[in-house]
């Protein structure tokens, strides 16, 4: 009887074992590895005599993960002659170039800016015709707070051209309808030599001097020295730059922009004067009827009435009178009157008066 008991224990113990046994533990996983991919271009172009970078940040790890481990950007550059494609592995683009400069941390965020990176890196020397004649091969690594990396970037490469500085006199002039912006047309390039490599030119206009954007008011490099700016608002001040732009094709080629000009787009220009004026005696009134000046800016008028024998001029309507008419009831018989009427646009800016005679019976 012990034995069958003793069985029956074993048995039920043998049978926890076999159920512990069969519970399922998963599949395995690959350890997750948050390696941002490479970059897949660099944006070039030539700014004066600086090469400037814009590297796009990795959005993306190479397990398709999103990228939240980022740590520094590291930004290599290497000489090479003005036409061709390296063939150097990244091993001896490594051990052939240098690296230019490493971002981590606030030196990066404060790079970062729109999704990218920009960087402005001075070409070796003094740039220029020194520049002339050589290519330089850039590429970018990405590395984690682990220091680990995918590699470096595609190479990106670019030629210099010698361009001329930023153009002088810049300056502009208010008009009704437009800021008329006029410069020196550049006539030799920065290093001294002729004719000036000049393909247009880049208008750029803020409200703050220390905040002009990255694009020009113009869509295309201007051709001439001039730029008329129809989209302002008087009552502002406006600041203005321009840039030579020396080459539109591969490579891009910008100088640097002129010292900022202000310009206080104040409106000192009188509206038209009303047209058509006439005056309907009616009874004991005076209805005066006048067509108002196309001036998109136009307030109103103002309506006087001179007394020719008193010399007395009076304003009607209280001051400003919004629509093209004015029925004058305060006339005396036997009176000598000359209306004068008056445009005022937005600014306080008077028009030349129109006038009208009238005598009362």
């Amino acid at each position: 009887m012990k034995n069958l008991r003793r069985r029956d224990v074993m048995a039920g113990l043998l049978c926890l074992l076999l159920q512990a046994g069969c519970a399922k533990t998963g599949e395995p996983r690959p350890p997750q590895l948050l390696i941002p991919r490479p970059a897949a271009q660099i944006g070039l172009r030539q700014l004066a005599d600086r090469i400037e970078l814009r590297i796009p940040l990795p959005t993306e790890n190479m397990d398709g993960s999103p990228v939240t481990t980022l740590d520094e950007v590291e930004i290599f550059r290497m000489a090479g002659p003005k036409e061709g494609k390296p063939s150097a592995t990244e091993e001896a683009f490594l051990a052939g170039g240098s690296r230019i400069l490493t971002l981590s941390g606030p030196s990066l965020a404060a790079r970062s800016r729109d999704g990218e990176v920009r960087v402005q890196d001075p070409l070796p020397g003094a740039g220029g015709a020194a520049a002339e004649g050589r290519g330089y091969y850039y590429a970018v690594r990405f590395i984690n707070r682990k220091y680990q990396t995918a590699g470096l970037s595609p190479y990106a490469f670019i030629a210099p051209v010698s361009i001329p500085e930023a153009p002088g006199g810049l300056a502009g002039t208010v008009e009704p309808e437009r800021i008329l912006l006029t410069w020196e047309r550049p006539e030799r390039n920065s290093d001294g030599s002729e004719p000036a490599r000049v393909a247009g030119f880049n208008i750029y206009r803020a409200e703050n001097p220390e905040g002009f954007p990255d694009r020009p008011l113009n869509a295309q490099p201007l051709e001439g020295a001039e730029f008329a700016d129809r989209d302002f608002r008087f009552g502002k001040t406006y600041y203005y730059a321009v840039s030579v732009v020396g080459s539109v094709r591969d490579p891009v080629a910008e100088s640097l922009p002129s010292g900022p000009v202000a310009v206080p787009a104040r409106d000192t220009f009188a509206p038209g004067a009303p047209g058509g004026l006439d005056a309907v005696l009616t009874g004991e009134a005076v209805t005066l009827l006048w067509i108002a000046p196309p001036d998109s800016d136009l307030e109103g008028f103002r309506v006087f009435r001179v007394d020719e024998v008193s010399a007395t001029k009076v304003l009607l309507g209280g001051g400003i009178v919004r629509v093209p008419n004015y029925r004058d009831a305060g006339i005396r018989p036997g009176a000598k009157y000359r209306y004068e009427i008056i445009a005022v646009d937005g600014s306080g800016n008077e028009s030349p008066a129109a006038v009208v005679r009238v005598e009362v019976p």
